[in-house]
C-alpha cells in the first residue's frame, strides 16, 4: 500500500522554516533598522574550485539546496519583499486592469492544432476569461466544437488541492477516436499520461507517471517515452537519463491496456547514450517502422528503418538511413520515401529524399540550398510542403509528387510567421490526408488557422474568431540590420506606433534569445498593446546563436563563440540609442530561459547601457548547470566543465561569474518558478544574492518567485496576468522616471 506522509517530520520542517525566517527578520532589524523594507542579505560561504589552472570561487553554493529550511526562509523573505515592492509601483494597478481588459476584449487563444485523416480537428483552447487551456475537437466538416479533456476537471495523484494543472502534450489518434494527453501540476512538467475517448470524454487509461511525447501508431496503440524511476544510485542529474520506450495497446471494452517496455536502448548499433532518446514510429500504410535517435537538446538526429514486427526483439537489426553526421534536423515520411531537412554541406539547409526500401543509397536533393533558410518539411498525401525563411518572413512551398513537378509558393493573406505540423515531434500520420493545417501571425496580426487543401489553396477556418484588438491599425514594424563588433549584420524588428517620434526619449523594451538555433519570429501578443499604446517601443533581435540565417549563424553564437551573442545584443542597443529611438536610461532588456542567461550576461557586460533588466527563468551559473536534472541533456548546447574548451566557454558566458563588486547595476527584476524542471530556481537565487551584495547605489534587485509555477509551461491566465503586470510596471517605472 502507498506510504503516508510523515506528518511529524512535515511539522518539524515547518517550524524550522518559521524559526529561520524569524532569525532572518531579527538579524535584519538589528543590523539595518533604517532599511527594514530591504530583503535579507545572504551570507557568503565560499566554495573554491580549480579548473585547468583557473580558480573559481562560488560564494553562494549553499543556495542550491532549496530544501534547506534556511534557504527556504531566505527565498520566502525575498519573494515577499519583491511582491510588496512590485505591488506598490505607481502604474502596477493600471497595467493589471488594462492587461485584463485587453485579454477580455480579444479572441480565444487557440494553438497546437492537429488535423486527422477523417477531417476532424483537434486543438488546445483557452476561451476569453478561462484560466487554462482545454483540449477541443471539431468534427469533420463542421464548426461546432466539443470538449475532449479539461486538465482542471481531474486531480492528479500527488497534486495539492488548488494547484494549477495543464496539458503539456497531446496526440490524437489517426482516426480521431482517442487522444493521449500528458498533464502536470504547478508547472512541474512531471507528466502523467491519460488516454481519453473523444466521443464520451471517458478516461480509458491512466494517469500514468513520468510520461512524455505520446504518439499513436494506429487507433489502438501508442508509443511514449517514460522517464526512469528514481531510486538508489540515481542523483539529481540522472532524472532525464535512461528514458524507456513504452508501447501501450488498448484492449477491448472492459479489458485492461497492455504495457510493454520496448528494448530501444538494447537494439544493436544504436548506442543512444544515457542522455539520448530512442523514438519509434510506425509508417502509416506499411509494415515498416522508423527509429529516430536524439542526443539531448541537439537539433540533429539519426534515423533507422526496419520491419514493425521486430519492435519487441532486443536483437532487432535496424538499417541506418541517416547518421548524426548527415545533419538531419527535421523529417517526414510518405510510403517508402523519407524527406529530410539537412544542413550537411548546406548551412542554410536543403531538402533531401531517402529511399527507405534502399536505406544504404545516398539521398536525392529535392530543394537545393539557396539564400533562403529551409526549416520544416511535411509530407501530406497530395504534396510535399516545405517551410522556408526569407529574412524574418516565412514562405510555404508546395511540390506535388508527380515527376517533374516544381515547388510553388502557397498564397497566404499576409507575410509573417507560419506554423506547420503543430504537434510535438514528427507526426507521420500527415501522409494520410490531403493538405495540411497551418497557423499564421505577424507582429501586428493575430494568430489564425488556415486549411491548405489538396490543390494548395489556403482558406481561413474561423479558428479563432478574431477581434478588433487582434489587428491594431495604429501599429507598424521597422526592420533593420545592425552592424556588430566584427561587421556581422544582425537583424532586429522594432514594433511601435505609427506616430512615434524618434527624439531619443522613448521607453524601449529590447529582447533576444539566441540559443539552440531558435529564432524569434514575428508573433502577435495582445498584452503587448498595454506597452505600445502608452508610447512604448518593442524591439526583437536575432543575434548569432539563433537560426535566422541558418546553421552557420547558429554555430557562430555557440560554445567559445557565445560572446558574439551578447556583443550582437549590445550592438543592437547602441543602434537604438544612436538612431534616437531611445537613450541608455530608457532602454530595457529582458530574456527568458537561455534568453535569461543572455539578459544576465548583457547586464554584467554593459550595466551602463540599460535602464532596467529582467532575466526570467535564466541559466545564470553556467558552470553548475550540468549538475542539475536538466543539465546533462543541455551539454551539447552549452558544453561541460569536463573539457577545458567546455569550461572556458561556460566561464565566459556565466552571468554569475561576471558580477563585479562596487558596480552600479541598473534595476533588476529576476523572475523564476520554484518548480522549474528545466532551469533550477537556484540559478536566480544565487544571481540575486550576488547582485544584491555587489551593487553600488540603491537600484533594486528584486527576486520574484512563483511557488505554483515552473518554467512558465502551463501557467494559468491568472498567473500570466500577475506576472505581466509586475513586469510591465517594473520596466515602465524605471524606463520613464525623471531622474
Amino acid at each position: 500500500m502507498p506510504r503516508r506522509p510523515n506528518r511529524a517530520k512535515m511539522e518539524d520542517e515547518r517550524m524550522s522554516i518559521a524559526r529561520a525566517a524569524a532569525a532572518w527578520a531579527a538579524g535584519l532589524l538589528i543590523c539595518l533598522p533604517a532599511l527594514a523594507a530591504e530583503p535579507p542579505v545572504a551570507p557568503v560561504r565560499p566554495v573554491q574550485e580549480s579548473f585547468y589552472g583557473v580558480q573559481v570561487v562560488d560564494r553562494y553554493r549553499y543556495l542550491e539546496n532549496t530544501t534547506s529550511p534556511e534557504v527556504q526562509a531566505w527565498m520566502k523573505a525575498q519573494a515577499e519583499h519583491a511582491d510588496a515592492v512590485l505591488k506598490a509601483l505607481p502604474e502596477r494597478a493600471a497595467f493589471r486592469a488594462r492587461l485584463e481588459a485587453l485579454e477580455r476584449s480579444g479572441s480565444d487563444s487557440v494553438f497546437r492544432g492537429q488535423l486527422r485523416a477523417d477531417g476532424s480537428l483537434f486543438y488546445l483552447k483557452r476561451g476569453v476569461g478561462d484560466d487554462q487551456f482545454r483540449l477541443m475537437q471539431r468534427p469533420p466538416g463542421g464548426r461546432d466544437e466539443r470538449l475532449v479533456f479539461d486538465p482542471m476537471a481531474i486531480r492528479l495523484p500527488g497534486a495539492a488541492p488548488g494547484q494549477p494543472q495543464a496539458i503539456n502534450y497531446y496526440s490524437a489518434s489517426p482516426g480521431g477516436t482517442r487522444a493521449g494527453v500528458v498533464v502536470s501540476a504547478a508547472g512541474s512538467e512531471e507528466g502523467q499520461l491519460l488516454v481519453v475517448d473523444v466521443a464520451s470524454g471517458r478516461v480509458l487509461l491512466g494517469p500514468l507517471p513520468r510520461a512524455a511525447y505520446p504518439h499513436w501508431q494506429d487507433e489502438d496503440s501508442l508509443v511514449m517515452l517514460r522517464q526512469h524511476a528514481p531510486g538508489p544510485g540515481r542523483g539529481p542529474q540522472d532524472k532525464y537519463r535512461d528514458s524507456e520506450l513504452v508501447l501501450f495497446t488498448l484492449g477491448e471494452a472492459g479489458q485492461p491496456a497492455r504495457d510493454e517496455v520496448l528494448p530501444g536502448r538494447a537494439w544493436p548499433g544504436l548506442d543512444p547514450g544515457r542522455d539520448g532518446d530512442v523514438l519509434l514510429r510506425r509508417i502509416p500504410g506499411t509494415d515498416r517502422a522508423l527509429v529516430a535517435l536524439g542526443n539531448g537538446v541537439a537539433n540533429e538526429m539519426a534515423l533507422y528503418t526496419g520491419p514493425w514486427a521486430q519492435r519487441r526483439d532486443p536483437a532487432a537489426q535496424w538499417a541506418p538511413v541517416a547518421g548524426m553526421e548527415a545533419g538531419v534536423v527535421d523529417y517526414s515520411v510518405r510510403g517508402s520515401t523519407l524527406y529530410a531537412v539537412s544542413h550537411r554541406g548546406a548551412p542554410r539547409q536543403q531538402v533531401l529524399a531517402y529511399d527507405l526500401a534502399q536505406p544504404g543509397q545516398p539521398p536525392r536533393v529535392l530543394l537545393p540550398a539557396s539564400e533562403r533558410v529551409v526549416q520544416r518539411v511535411v509530407a501530406a498525401r497530395d504534396a510535399l510542403y516545405v517551410l522556408v525563411r526569407e529574412g524574418n518572413v516565412h514562405r510555404l512551398l508546395r511540390r506535388p509528387y508527380r515527376d517533374g513537378a516544381a515547388f510553388e509558393t502557397v498564397a497566404l493573406p499576409f507575410a509573417g510567421q507560419i506554423y506547420i505540423d503543430q504537434g510535438w515531434g514528427c507526426d507521420l500520420n500527415a501522409a494520410q490526408q490531403d493538405g495540411l493545417l497551418i497557423a499564421l501571425q505577424s507582429w501586428t496580426q493575430g494568430l489564425r488557422h488556415l486549411r491548405v487543401d489538396g490543390e494548395g489553396r489556403a482558406a481561413e477556418i474561423g479558428l479563432p474568431v478574431l477581434a478588433a484588438t487582434d489587428s491594431p491599425a495604429e501599429l507598424t514594424t521597422t526592420e533593420v540590420l545592425v552592424t556588430s563588433h566584427d561587421g556581422a549584420r544582425v537583424p532586429m524588428s522594432i514594433v511601435h506606433r505609427r506616430d512615434l517620434r524618434l527624439d531619443g526619449r522613448n521607453p524601449v523594451w529590447l529582447t533576444a534569445y539566441a540559443s539552440y538555433g531558435f529564432t524569434i519570429d514575428p508573433s502577435f501578443r495582445r498584452e503587448r498593446l498595454a506597452w505600445l499604446e502608452k508610447g512604448g517601443v518593442l524591439a526583437f533581435a536575432n543575434p548569432r546563436g539563433s537560426g535566422v540565417y541558418g546553421n552557420d549563424w547558429y554555430l557562430a553564437g555557440k560554445g567559445l563563440n557565445k560572446r558574439n551573442t551578447w556583443l550582437d545584443v549590445i550592438a543592437c542597443a547602441d543602434y537604438l540609442i544612436a538612431e534616437r529611438w531611445t537613450n541608455p536610461r530608457q532602454l530595457g532588456f529582458s530574456g527568458g530561459s537561455a534568453g535569461g542567461l543572455l539578459a544576465g550576461r548583457v547586464l554584467t557586460e554593459r550595466p551602463d547601457l540599460f535602464g532596467a533588466v529582467v532575466p526570467s527563468v535564466g541559466v545564470h551559473d553556467t558552470l553548475r548547470f550540468e549538475f542539475e536534472p536538466n543539465g546533462p541533456p543541455n551539454i551539447p548546447e552549452f558544453g561541460s566543465v569536463a573539457t577545458e574548451e567546455g569550461f572556458r566557454g561556460l566561464l565566459a558566458m556565466s552571468p554569475y561569474a561576471h558580477v563585479r563588486d562596487g558596480t552600479r547595476y541598473p534595476p533588476v527584476l529576476l523572475k523564476h518558478g520554484v518548480n522549474d524542471p528545466r532551469v533550477a530556481v537556484w540559478h536566480s537565487l544565487k544571481f540575486a544574492a550576488r547582485l544584491q551584495a555587489a551593487r553600488a547605489g540603491d537600484s533594486p534587485v528584486l527576486l520574484r518567485l512563483d511557488y505554483a509555477s515552473g518554467h512558465g509551461i502551463g501557467d494559468t491566465r491568472a498567473q500570466q496576468l500577475e506576472e505581466n503586470a509586475d513586469t510591465y510596471a517594473f520596466l515602465w517605472q524605471y524606463l520613464t522616471r525623471a531622474d
